[in-house]
């Protein structure tokens, strides 16, 4: 009985292995593969802080370099070369997601250019004037003179995707403008007239152009000084922010007692004025209170919420040692 049993055992292990394995193999074939974004996100931005690091490298080398090399031709090629590379630096220093597409700056023209200047300055410490050594020379300045232009096409391949964004944004608004009849008119850029003033619009050549002066926009709550004074600060809530509705129902509140009962005095009561409201009491039966409440209620009711704050609430909030309650 215990060897069948124990054949059993063997036969269900044998089983489970089998199935088992079989299971785990499909598992793997067919499961859905899934990246390590964060990991994936850090070595990407490892990978651009290392290009551009070796960018700026390149060009601090060039930069020193200017200041040892004696022949001023190669000397200006360097320093339109260091113009260039410099605004494309800057540019992919306030984004850099496009580091990558400058790889071939990076990695090939800006890099050419470092070993050609070491290869010149190597030549130049010889002092050998051979035909040979001058041949070497002027092909390396006219490489370098033909890296600019290089330079500039990779700073146009980094914009691609701005200069195609702006082109296509032009282009709707040049077909909306057709559409409508709007005619765009050629414009020259930088045109002096007799007066010394710059033109762009060439309807405008026959007089000076005259600018208006520019709008100034404030801040809601600003409030100008006298001409001649330095603008002031928006003033300071006498209240709380979170207080205004609790005042404003107070200034509804009584502005309505003083419409519908301030003949006998109701809003007087309400604000504490007990002597003032038994004079409205007493003078309820002429017409008087009347219209003296009604007007008070009105003016209640459209009274700015600091000043009826300043005028009917502040007041009672003081104690008896002249300081506000908070």
């Amino acid at each position: 009985m215990d060897e069948i049993l124990n054949y059993l055992i063997v036969i269900l292990m044998t089983t489970g292995v089998i199935f088992g394995g079989k299971a785990l193999w499909d598992w793997k074939k067919n499961r859905t593969p899934q990246l390590d974004l964060k990991e994936l996100e850090a070595e990407r931005a490892q990978y651009l802080q290392e290009n551009f690091d070796k960018a700026t490298t390149d060009y601090n080398f060039l930069a020193e370099a200017i200041e040892n090399i004696s022949d001023r031709e190669l000397v200006n090629q360097l320093r339109q070369l260091q113009h260039t590379a410099k605004n494309l630096l800057n540019h992919l220093e306030r984004n850099p997601e496009r580091i990558a597409l400058a790889y071939k700056f990076i990695d090939y023209y800006q890099d050419r250019a470092v070993k050609i200047v070491k290869q010149y300055q190597e030549l130049e410490e010889t002092h050998l004037e051979t035909d040979k050594i001058e041949d070497l020379k002027a092909r390396m300045k006219q490489t370098l003179a033909a890296l600019d232009e290089a330079y500039q096409a990779q700073f146009e391949h980094v914009l691609n995707d701005q200069i195609i964004s702006v082109d296509a944004e032009l282009t709707v608004m040049e077909q909306q403008l057709d559409a409508e009849g709007i005619e765009r008119k050629p414009i020259e850029v930088g045109k002096v007239d007799k007066y010394g003033n710059v033109r762009i619009d060439t309807d405008l050549l026959d007089r000076p152009i005259e600018l208006e002066p520019q709008r100034k926009f404030f801040p809601q709550g600003m409030q100008r000084r006298r001409r001649g004074e330095v603008d002031a600060s928006p003033l300071p809530l006498p209240f709380p922010e979170e207080e205004r509705p609790q005042i404003i129902q107070t200034k509804l509140i009584q502005s309505a007692l003083a419409i519908f009962l301030g003949s006998f005095g109701a809003h007087k009561f309400y604000q504490g004025k007990t002597i003032q409201g038994v004079l409205y009491f007493l003078l309820s039966w002429t017409t008087l209170p009347m219209w003296i409440s009604m007007a008070e209620g009105i003016r209640y009711l459209f009274m700015p919420v600091e000043d009826f704050y300043n005028q009917y609430i502040k007041d009672k909030r003081r104690n008896k040692h002249g300081r506000y309650k908070s």
